[in-house]
Order: C-alpha cells, then structure tokens, then sequence
C-alpha cells in the first residue's frame, strides 16, 4: 500500500511523465498480449485440424470396416451356398441376390466366384466372359496354396472389366471333400472412398489414405502414381508411431509426396487395416496468416482506445479512500478464509490419524495400492507377517512380489496387449476365492495365507486402487493337521477293542442263545447292535480323514450297476423292513456299466438307499433308476418322504450337519455320510446333486464317467477322471 501511495503521489505531481509511462505500458501489453494471443490461435488452429483430421480418419476407418464386414459376410454366403450345392455356381436366382447386393452397396464394384478352372462361373456379377482367367491372380495362387478359409485382403489390381483399380476381398472356396473349389471374390472400388472424400473441405492440400497392418497401401487421394500397392513399412514414422499405437495424430511429411502434413491415423477394430488422413501444414499456416490480417485492426483500436483512457486515471486516483478501504475488507475476509483452511486441515489430520490407528490395531494384514498396483499403504500386521515396513514398501513396491513366481506366472498367462499385470492377479485371485495362497517373506521364506481384494472406487464409480486383506493361515493349518492325526489316532484305538467287543458278543450269542432268557437275549443284541453304530462311526471318521488327505485308494474295475443296485438293496433291505418301505428298481439297460471301485459306489448306493428308507413315510416307496446319457452312468434315488427344508439344503453335504427334525433325532445317525458319498464320487471324476420339496420327497443324482476299460489301481491324489457337471 505504501508503493502505491508513492506511486499516485508521483503521478499527481508529474501527469506528463505519468502519461508517457502508461503509454508504454500499454504498448508493452498490447504487442505482447497480441503476440500471446497469435500463438494461441495458431494452436487453436492445429488443434481443431488435428481433430477434424481425427474426425474423418474415424469415419473413414468405420466406412472401411462396414464395407469389409459386407464383403466378408457375402463371401460367407456365397461359400455356404456353393459348398452345400455345388451346382449353384449356375443359379440365377444366387446370381440376382448378388446383382441386388451390389446396387445396395456402392463400395462393392463386383462379386466373383471363381472355381478351381481359374474360369469365372456364371453366378458373376457384374456377369463376365467365361473365357476369363483369372489363375495368375495373387488371391487366386493364394487360397490354393492356403487351405485356410479366413478373408483375404491382396493388393490392389486393374479390373478386366472397368480398367480401375479394385482392392479384392476373397475367401477360399472348399468342395465337401475340403479340397479346393475356387475363390469367392468381393472388389473393394477405391472410388467410392475417392468421393466420400471430396464432399469434405479439409484444404486444398489435403490426402486421405488406407494401407495393411505392415504398410502396403490400399488406397490414396489425391493419386500418385506408383503409390497403390507400395509399401510405407520402412518409414520410421510408421514403425514408431503407427505400428506402436492404435491411433494417433502427427505431423511428418508425406513418404508419398513430400508434403508436410497432419496426419491422423486409426487401425481397424476387427481387420488388419489403418486409415489416415492428413491436412496440409501450408493450408493451417495460410488460415493462420489470415486470421492476423483480421486481428490487427482491432489491435489499433485497443490501442486508440487504451490511450485515451489514461487521462481518466486522475479520477481514479481521487478514489484512492475507497480503494483503500475495499482493499481492507478483502485481505480481512482472506484472514478468515484462511483459518478456515487452516482448521479444515486439523480435522482431515485427524480423520487420517484415526484411520492410521485403526487399520494398524486390525490382526490382519491389509495393502493399500493405487490402480495400477503400486502400493500406498501396508499396515503393521502385514509388516510383521512380510518383514516390511510402510516407508519401505509404500509408493515402492507392487504386490506382486510378495506372490511365488508359478502363481504370478498363472495369472499372466492369458495376458493381452494393453492389460495391465496386478489387474489380471487381482482377477485371478478373485476366481478362486477359496484358494490358500503363499506369500513370500524378505527373507524368502513361505507363508499361507487367506486374501480378499476389493477395489477402492470413486463416488462417480472411478477405480481408484485396491484393497488386500489377508489371514496367516501357518497356525490354523497346523491346528488341522494336530486334529486329523488326534482323530485319526483316536479312531484306530477305538477300533481295535471294538472289534474285539463285537467278536466276542458274536461269540457268546452263538453259544448260548437258546439257553438264555428273552430278556437277557434282548439285552445282547441291544448290546450288538450299538457296537456295530460305534464301528459304523468310527469306520465313517476314518473314511473322512482318507478323503481330506487324498489317501483312500481306488481299485476300479468294469462293474456291472445292476448288480451293484442289487447288493446295495440287500444289504439295506432289512432297515427299509423296518420302516415298511419297498425298494423299486428301473432300469434303461441290464448290461449297463461303469468303471468304478465297485466297494466305494456299493457303500454310495448303501447310504443313498438307507437315507432314502429313513426319511420315507411308512407303507411308501423308494425308486432307485439308472440310465446312460452322453456317455455318462446316471443314478438316480427317489424317495416320497419328508423331504429336506430349504434353509438346510446349502448344507446337506458338510460333515457332521444334520438336520434338527425331530424325524433326524429319532433316526440317529453321525452326519457324515452324504459327506463321504459325496467325496467318493468326486474321487471317481464324479458328481452329485440333489432336488428336495418339503413333506414330497427328495431325489439324489449321482452321474459317473463310464472310463477306460481295464484294471487299474492308484490313489485319489491321482485321479485324473473326467469332471462330470451337473
């Protein structure tokens, strides 16, 4: 304030000095805004050429594709039509349907088919002398050699019909055999494409072009002799700019002509084609000089206009009161502004502080990183589990080197240009959510661990990065280990002295059964029965603990189903007596079978069977059907009983679920063994399913490879039958 009260006093008492000093200033703003002001719209100017370069590269580029897209489906059509009739190369009704394509597509100038002869066939339109060959073309030594039925772009030709040029799309034509018929030929006219372009004003110099993926030009206008069907692969621009880049826009001279233009570029979506087109730099300068002829008599306006304002400046140094106590009111409301900031900031610190902690008093690990997988942030769990710290891993490391190179390198495999690697592990890990995955320490060493990954978005819906939550899973791991061997041990200890228990009760019924009375006879079979429930358990426990280990052996041979039906409804003929239920077999076939461990699907059909009786209303019965479909075996066990709730239907197959009826507590029963029949199944490259309706009944389908014929023992860890899906 102080610099200006000097400077308003210096103008009052030396106007003339004041005066000369503004008119400089004015002239130094003047020219040098003019100058500022030039520049930009001559970057206006190659900014609006470069996107009305883009613009007509665009629709250029969707012309090129719709006509080729027609082409290629019409060649479709006429190779479906001749390889289903041979004979309709002489159809005229196929020879209408292409004369009447033609005149609806304009870019098409001729559809051909020409079989193996080299001759062309009537079905030609426009129609040709049959006497034509056309052997020594490109296409037609190309699809002959080449058995491949894909579209074929060559270089452009001379029409022995119209004497232009053509660019032909063809396509091989193949007899029933697959031997060579011919060639379907679509001819791509270049004038059509000639005039599209003319209707547009990109300039007096400007050029439009398409070429191949490797450079061969297609097409050019304004034409060049010599340029339809030469190569512009060489070129640096094309190999570092046009190769390396779906689109773009540069400014290069022309290869062709010389001219320095702005050039646009853009690949086709779907074939190997880039279109181009360019404006002349000479053309955006020339616009750019006019523009300036137009802008310096407004230049001198201002100035005119500026000049005689500075005599309006005494006014407004009388005004100096006002100013000042505006100028006050301003930096006030600064002030205030700026302890809002200020506290505004306290508060987001806060916010960030708790946050911190939070995170950091979690047990579980958690990485933070950005959407391209650069970590932010890793908390002091996941620090503790990985031996790194937040300063050394943030804005540092990518998650990536935490996995095992063969996990990574799982991920990676379908990789595609344009992916980008931790967004292709993130969707790798989401697609097996169930998966244990090891992690490596700084050290090198392994952990197993548990991961969730959730993507951070934006409130526009953004990705803004990624979540990774993830569990050290070494100790409960060997808490499942330390369980399995605690039961199995337990198991074979109860086994043994079982065993023993049911001999010798076998061997004192035998004995002295009829030298008893009912009651004490009653007492012993009571007694047996409940030995043979403990021995069921304890076989059913260790049958689990082979399953979850992958240590049950399987000895598969060719088994007849019938008879394993039959053996699986005398064993269980006796329980369903006791629940006066009957057993109902169907059959498609006696002589079905499949290759299985005929003992493990006999103890399936047993618990199916027994299951089915159990749940069965009295007096009912259970319909036990086998069928091949699709070179599967398909067993099906119906019953009409209570069926099973729908809340419990999830977990009909988890071990030790059962469901809380009071039917099921009558029953009895250890809730393993739909999970066993379940895991012997699978363990045949089986599956298993089920429907159930509340108080209807509930039907299991069990669907087995019918295999190899053979025999063949090993181990379920090396099962490699066919996975069934239901």
């Amino acid at each position: 304030m102080g610099r200006l009260s000097t400077m308003l006093g210096w103008a009052r008492r030396r106007p003339h000095q004041f005066l000369i000093a503004w008119l400089a200033l004015v002239l130094l703003l003047i020219f040098g805004g003019a100058s500022y002001n030039l520049q930009q719209e001559r970057r206006g100017i190659y900014s609006r050429a470069a996107s009305t370069a883009t613009d007509y590269t665009n629709t250029l580029a969707r012309r090129v594709e719709a006509s080729i897209a027609t082409a290629e489906v019409l060649l479709d059509f006429v190779a479906a039509e001749i390889e289903r009739n041979p004979a309709s190369t002489n159809d005229t009704a196929l020879a209408a349907q292409l004369e009447k394509t033609l005149r609806n597509h304009q870019e098409l100038m001729a559809v051909m088919v020409v079989p193996a002869n080299g001759h062309p066939a009537p079905t030609t339109r426009p129609a040709m002398s049959p006497t034509a060959d056309f052997s020594d073309r490109e296409y037609f030594n190309y699809h002959r050699s080449h058995t491949g039925e894909e579209l074929h772009i060559s270089p452009p030709i001379i029409s022995r019909l119209t004497g232009k040029a053509v660019i032909p799309l063809t396509r091989r034509l193949n007899d029933r055999h697959g031997n060579f018929a011919g060639v379907a030929f679509v001819g791509l006219t270049p004038d059509y494409f000639e005039q599209e372009f003319k209707k547009l004003d990109l300039g007096k110099n400007a050029a439009t072009a398409f070429t191949t993926s490797d450079g061969m030009m297609l097409f050019r206008y304004p034409t060049v002799a010599g340029a339809t069907g030469r190569s512009i692969g060489s070129w640096d621009v094309f190999k570092e700019l046009v190769q390396k880049n779906d689109a773009g826009v540069g400014e290069y001279p022309c290869p062709i002509d010389g001219v320095v233009r702005l050039h646009a570029f853009r690949h086709l979506t779907r074939y190997p084609i880039i279109a181009f087109a360019g404006i002349a730099s000479a053309d955006l300068e020339e616009e750019w000089m006019a523009s300036i002829k137009l802008k310096v008599p407004l230049l001198l306006a201002v100035l005119l206009l500026l000049t005689a304002s500075g005599w309006m400046m005494y006014r407004q140094l009388q005004r100096e009161t006002a100013t000042k106590l505006r100028l006050k009111a301003s930096l006030q409301s600064a002030d205030r502004a700026n302890q809002r900031a200020h506290l505004l900031n306290d508060d987001l610190q806060s916010a960030a502080d708790f946050q911190s902690a939070v995170l950091n008093s979690t047990a579980c690990g958690i990485l933070v990183t950005d959407s391209e997988g650069g970590l932010t942030f890793i908390n002091t769990a996941a620090s503790k589990m990985l031996s790194f710290t937040n300063d050394e891993a943030s804005g540092k490391l990518s998650p990536l080197m935490f996995h095992r190179t063969e996990d990574v390198r799982e991920a990676l495999q379908f990789m595609r240009p344009g992916d980008t690697p931790y967004l292709l592990m993130v969707a790798h890990i989401n697609a097996h959510p169930n998966r244990e995955w090891r992690f490596v320490r700084r050290d090198g060493s392994t952990i197993t661990v548990s991961l969730l990954v959730t993507p951070l978005k934006t409130s526009e819906g953004k990705l803004k990065g990624f979540v990774t939550i993830f569990n050290d899973l070494t100790e409960l791991i060997q808490l499942q280990v330390l369980k399995s061997d605690f039961v199995s041990v337990v198991s074979h200890e109860l086994r043994t002295p079982v065993t023993a228990i049911r001999g010798a009760l076998s061997l004192h019924q035998a004995a002295v059964q009829d030298s008893l009375p009912p009651s004490q006879q009653r007492l012993l079979a009571i007694a047996s029965d409940n030995c043979e429930r403990l021995i069921k358990i304890v076989s059913d426990i260790l049958d689990i603990d082979k399953l979850g280990h992958n240590k049950l052996s399987l000895l598969r041979t060719t088994q007849s189903i019938t008879s394993l039906i039959e053996s699986a409804i005398a064993q269980t003929q006796p329980f369903a007596n006791l629940h006066h239920v009957t057993y109902r077999i169907g059959l498609d076939s006696e002589d079905l079978c499949a290759w299985v461990d005929a003992d493990r699907i006999l103890q399936v059909l047993v618990n199916l069977l027994s299951n089915a009786a159990k749940f069965s209303h009295s007096n009912s019965e259970v319909i036990v059907s086998a069928r091949e479909e699709d070179n599967v075996v398909v067993l099906r066990v119906a019953d009409y009983g209570v069926g099973i709730a729908e809340e419990f239907q999830p977990q009909v197959f988890d071990q030790f679920s059962q469901c809380s009826s009071a039917l099921t507590r009558k029953s009895g029963g250890t809730g393993l063994g739909l999970a066993i029949t379940k895991m012997l199944v699978e363990a045949h490259g089986g599956s298993i399913s089920f429907t159930s309706k509340l108080g209807l009944g509930t039907t299991f389908v069990v669907r087995l490879p019918k295999g190899a014929q053979g025999h063949i023992t090993h181990r379920m860890d090396k099962v490699s039958a066919p996975s069934i899906q239901h």
